[in-house]
Parts: structure tokens; C-alpha cells; sequence
């Protein structure tokens, strides 16, 4: 098996009110399908450059570490997270083994 990251980017609009419980309820399911307690949320952060340091933009919000035997498994996979319903996308990264 392999190792992929998914990071999980925010839509353009917030979650609306009357639907928090429903967000909320959708990803305790993904993280349970995903075998993971809760994944790796995060809020606010820097953005640091060779040349600067500034606050991030608040547009990742979160990320899990998930094993599947392919990218395409991968893929599939993320198609289902909660976060597509308001707009948001997963990026799907592969873990790059190391050779020496």
C-alpha cells in the first residue's frame, strides 16, 4: 500500500448555520471511513517565504494521512469528501519514498 495526504482546501463560502450539525455529522463518518480519529485540523498559520513572513489565508483546513493501494483508489476516495458539498476540493498527494 501506499501513502497519500489528502489536504482539504475550503470553498468560497462558510458553512451555512442550519448546516453545521449536517457538516459536522458528515465528516465523524469520513474520519471513521478513513480509519482515523479525527485527521489534522488547523486554523490560522504563516505563510513563510525567503523573503517574508505573512498570516495565511485560512484556504487549507485540514489534512488527513490515508493508505490505498493506488492514486486512483486514492482519487475515488476523495471524491466523497465532505467538504466538496460547500465547495471546497481535496488535493491528493502521493508519499514519495525514499531511494538511496
Amino acid at each position: 500500500m501506499a501513502s497519500f495526504i489528502f489536504i482539504y482546501h475550503a470553498g468560497p463560502d462558510p458553512v451555512p448555520a442550519d448546516r453545521v450539525a449536517e457538516n459536522r455529522a458528515a465528516w465523524q463518518k469520513w474520519n471513521a471511513e478513513l480509519h482515523e480519529d479525527y485527521g489534522i485540523r488547523t486554523a490560522g498559520g504563516k505563510v513563510v517565504t525567503a523573503n517574508s513572513t505573512r498570516d495565511a489565508d485560512g484556504g487549507i483546513r485540514g489534512a488527513s494521512m490515508v493508505e490505498f493501494d493506488s492514486m486512483e483508489a486514492a482519487v475515488e476516495t476523495a471524491k466523497g469528501s465532505p467538504n466538496l458539498a460547500f465547495g471546497g476540493s481535496v488535493e491528493v498527494l502521493e508519499e514519495h519514498a525514499r531511494t538511496r
